[in-house]
């Protein structure tokens, strides 16, 4: 390791954000498996470091939603996926201050996937009492689709929601409204409906939803005040706005998946929203 490096990840442990110091003064440094703060992997630093799992945690800040943080961060998570084997956990700041719990969450059902020799032994992980024996939060699956007839025209969507045996139903329609606006609308509502944060697996087809969250694009645009990187205005912000504070609230895992293919629910949620759209014909 370059001595200058070494300089940088202690300035680095010395100077933490309080989103840094959260994580690992009320979680990480009494983890049962050991974590450690600000380690050298080539010619990166990596926030949070767990080598029983080969698990980096990293906090990101607004820079990173910008789309030179994203093609940066892009590139650092190949590097240390390929040259190290290291999964790459990301959370942004806001997580830690908001969905605190469903990130401890989460970090510990990925290191006990990835270190299952190392789990406390009789009983669950992390273990039942104590301060890690908090009720852990519910798994919820949930599909989603919109429809437009003449987009704009009228409209509709439909969701899927799934907890173990449970399942519900939901969909609606506008007169005059888009395919995206549609596509937002469901999910939104679906997310309205838990009563309480939930680890939500989300499926949609509509890349327009699942790229804006996931690559941090709908993030970027808030932090702009609604313009996009070519400083155009971003369209349906006050459904986004509404929809990026239900993820602060949920812990939401998104997936992707092929529209009138074989997938049962998504086609499901594509006849609910059809059907809904039919209303206003």
């Amino acid at each position: 390791m370059r001595p200058w490096m070494r300089k940088n990840a202690q300035s680095l442990r010395k100077n933490a954000t309080k989103e840094e110091n959260k994580l690992w003064y009320q979680f990480l440094r009494t983890f049962p498996i050991q974590f450690r703060r600000q380690v050298v992997f080539g010619p990166y630093i990596v926030d949070f470091y767990c080598a029983a799992a080969k698990l980096a945690v990293e906090l990101d800040g607004s820079q990173h939603f910008e789309e030179t943080g994203q093609e940066e961060d892009k590139i650092r998570t190949e590097f240390l996926e390929q040259t190290y084997g290291i999964t790459i956990l990301r959370f942004s700041n806001l997580d830690i201050l908001q969905r605190f719990e469903g990130v401890c969450t989460i970090i510990s059902q990925k290191v006990e996937r990835q270190s299952p020799s190392s789990a406390p032994c009789g009983g669950t992980f992390p273990p039942v009492g104590g301060r890690f024996g908090r009720r852990s939060m519910k798994t919820v699956t949930i599909y989603t689709d919109g429809a437009c007839s003449g987009n704009p025209g009228p409209g509709g969507w439909g969701a899927i929601l799934q907890y173990g045996e449970f399942k519900k139903e939901l969909s609606g329609g506008e007169a005059h409204t888009t395919n995206n606006r549609m596509e937002l609308t469901g999910v939104i509502t679906a997310l309205k409906a838990l009563k309480e944060p939930c680890i939500v697996e989300l499926y949609s087809d509509s890349k327009y939803v699942i790229d804006a969250l996931e690559k941090g694009w709908a993030r970027g645009w808030k932090a702009r005040g609604w313009v996009k990187g070519d400083k155009k205005p971003a369209l349906n912000p006050d459904l986004w706005a509404t929809l990026l504070d239900l993820c602060d609230y949920h812990t939401v895992h998104l997936h992707w998946v092929k529209g009138h293919a074989d997938n049962p629910y998504n086609n499901r949620c594509d006849e609910l929203a059809v059907a809904e759209s039919r209303k206003y014909k």
